[in-house]
């Protein structure tokens, strides 16, 4: 698509973040969360989560490229944004 032609997605990359927006009750957040083991419709559903209405006028995806990027130190760096068991930002994967 248009992020390969651009150079910024190549083919192998693998996503390890996306924006979400979480709502509950009257209150809304946007949080950054780790994705390498979300499924397609849980990637779809963070993504279409951005909504204007909520100020969002873009989309954060995270990718780790292979042969560039360490895989342990990629998860090492994604456990800052894992959201505590405690709260409903965590998800079933």
């Amino acid at each position: 698509g248009n992020a390969e032609r651009q150079g910024i997605i190549q083919k192998g990359d693998v996503l390890v973040g996306v924006t979400a927006i979480r709502i509950a009750g009257a209150k809304w957040e946007r949080r950054i969360l780790p994705a390498r083991k979300f499924g397609f419709d849980m990637v779809v559903n963070a993504i279409g989560s951005n909504e204007e209405r909520w100020g969002c006028d873009n989309v954060v995806l995270m990718v780790e490229r292979p042969g560039e990027a360490n895989s342990e130190e990629v998860d090492k760096f994604l456990e800052f944004f894992e959201p505590p068991a405690d709260t409903p930002w965590k998800l079933p994967v």
